[in-house]
């Protein structure tokens, strides 16, 4: 995943980032070409918060579905639902995608060799 440092504008990838020490999350992740470090973004892993919200939409399009029998227009609730948690988990995912770095105050002098 690459970002682009906010100070000078560089890519920084996992291949070019600065590294002085991965213990210490302030200086772990840095741009190459200026010095900037920033705290590392969080893993796009879902947290268990989300695992809860993602199984009470399926029980209650689960539910949905057995209370209208899927007949006649009542279909349409259905459709409608999985339209709307469609589209509003995409939403969601695209926006928690969207990283913004965060300066960590340490500043290393770039190797530019």
């Amino acid at each position: 995943m690459a970002n682009k440092c906010q100070e000078c504008g560089f890519k920084i990838t996992s291949r070019n980032q600065l590294c002085d020490d991965y213990r210490d999350p302030n200086k772990a992740y840095g741009c190459p070409q200026c010095g900037t470090f920033y705290i590392l973004p969080r893993s796009a892993a879902p947290t268990s918060k989300q695992w809860l919200l993602y199984l009470t939409l399926g029980f209650s399009g689960g539910l949905i579905s057995s209370l209208v029998q899927l007949n006649g227009h009542s279909r349409w609730w259905f459709w409608s639902y999985v339209v709307v948690v469609g589209i509003g988990l995409s939403v969601y995912y695209f926006k928690s995608k969207a990283v913004t770095l965060e300066t960590s105050g340490y500043r290393a002098k770039p190797n530019n060799d």
